[in-house]
């Protein structure tokens, strides 16, 4: 369905990489009932050698996110000093603030962590790859039952085939790394 949040992960893959390559996620202080707006935009000059994919990963941000909000800038070279919106302003998705959210249309989970003696409630937001353009992801309730740290990633014979088909061959396996996109972390989901 189109636009829906749901409160859980899409279940496309019995394993799925929510957390890339930063180890912390942008977290706010939770607002009360009734309020839904976190964060507040903010802006950074980019370097002489950074792309939008380096400020993004710097920022816990989805490369998406930052490219849609920054249009006029070159996504390869914005140049030293080019001004770079950095959208960390979020609307929380609707429904109990408890656990872990996705909303899948914005890419971006959300952890409700538990409330904790005498400390504020949080919300922390994560940027995340949801399946394929084109490709339906299923939406329901699950549970995480393992977070797997430094995954390897075996791609399945229909995406080797579709890449081979291209000029491209993906090895069956690919170590954990910078270039393995399931990232730092992966979840396996109780499905």
């Amino acid at each position: 369905m189109p636009g829906r949040v749901c409160r859980a992960l899409p279940i496309s893959a019995l394993v799925l990489a929510v957390l890339g390559a930063p180890a912390a996620a942008a977290t706010y202080p939770l607002p009360p009932s009734g309020e839904s707006v976190v964060g507040r935009l903010q802006w950074v000059a980019a370097g002489p050698q950074d792309t939008l994919s380096d400020i993004a990963r710097r920022y816990d941000l989805g490369y998406d996110e930052l490219r849609e909000a920054n249009p006029h800038v070159d996504p390869w070279l914005p140049g030293a000093g080019t001004r770079v919106v950095l959208p960390t302003r979020f609307v929380l998705p609707p429904g109990p603030r408890k656990g872990v959210v996705l909303n899948v249309p914005e890419m971006r989970l959300y952890y409700y962590p538990p409330a904790r003696r005498g400390r504020s409630r949080e919300v922390a937001t994560y940027p995340v790859g949801i399946g394929r353009e084109g490709w339906q992801t299923p939406v329901g309730i699950t549970r995480i039952v393992a977070r797997i740290p430094n995954p390897a990633w075996y791609p399945p014979a229909s995406i080797r085939k579709e890449h081979a088909a291209e000029g491209d061959v993906l090895s069956r396996y690919v170590p954990p790394g910078p270039d393995n996109p399931l990232g730092r972390f992966a979840l396996q989901l109780g499905v």
